[in-house]
């Protein structure tokens, strides 16, 4: 398995990401599988999650991972966010009983 580093930007942070590719030939076409690790992988509990196959070229395979993992970064912080939120708000609630 091929092993790339990657750095994702979403907003003003930035995530650093670990991904596989394997490649099989099938006939005369590669088959292009991308994963991402969930730390480092010469780590040794890091374990890599299949994120989609059946690629034809490295590049459309980093790119649909690159997206894949921004929208998953994205949907992290929003949900971040609104925790705060809730728990802000339930903080003022219950300040308010006493």
């Amino acid at each position: 398995m091929i092993k790339i580093l990657r750095h994702i930007k979403v907003g003003d942070q930035e995530f650093v990401t670990w991904f596989g590719m394997e490649i099989k030939k099938k006939g005369n076409r590669p088959n292009i599988d991308i994963f991402y690790y969930t730390s480092d992988p010469s780590e040794e509990l890091s374990v890599h999650q299949l994120i989609k196959s059946n690629f034809q070229s490295k590049q459309e395979a980093m790119q649909f991972g690159i997206k894949y993992m921004r929208s998953m970064y994205q949907e992290m912080l929003k949900r971040e966010r609104e925790l705060a939120y809730e728990k802000k708000n339930d903080d003022s609630e219950d300040s308010d009983d006493f």
